[in-house]
C-alpha cells in the first residue's frame, strides 16, 4: 500500500501543520511486476480560496512496479485531474458502497 499524504506549514512551522489530501492505493494484484491499484483520493475544501472538498475512488491498472513510485503517483494525479473527459475524471465516484 502506498500512502501519500499532503500538508501545509503555515511559516513553515510543522507544530502547526495541517493535512489538505491524501492519496492511498492499494495493490490489487498480488504484487505482479505490471499491476493494478484501487486507489482513494481526498482533499479537504477550503471554502476561503474557492477550493471544493473531494473523494474519488477508482482503479490504475498497467502499472510497472519497476518504473517506482513516483510513475504510480504520475498515473493516479493524471487520472483524477484529466481522466477520460480532459477534466476532473467524472467518470471516478466516491467511495463506498455500491
Amino acid at each position: 500500500m502506498l500512502v501519500i499524504t499532503a500538508e501545509v506549514w503555515p511559516a513553515g512551522d510543522p507544530r502547526v501543520r495541517h493535512r489538505i489530501g491524501t492519496i492511498v492505493a492499494s495493490n490489487e494484484s498480488d504484487l505482479a511486476a505490471v499491476s493494478r491499484y484501487s486507489v482513494h483520493l481526498s482533499q479537504n475544501g477550503a471554502p476561503a480560496m474557492g477550493v471544493e472538498p473531494l473523494e474519488l475512488a477508482f482503479e490504475v491498472a498497467g502499472h510497472r512496479r519497476s518504473d517506482g513510485p513516483w510513475a504510480l503517483v504520475h498515473a493516479i494525479l493524471a487520472r483524477a485531474l484529466h481522466g477520460p473527459t480532459g477534466g476532473l475524471d467524472v467518470g471516478a465516484k466516491p467511495p463506498g458502497p455500491g
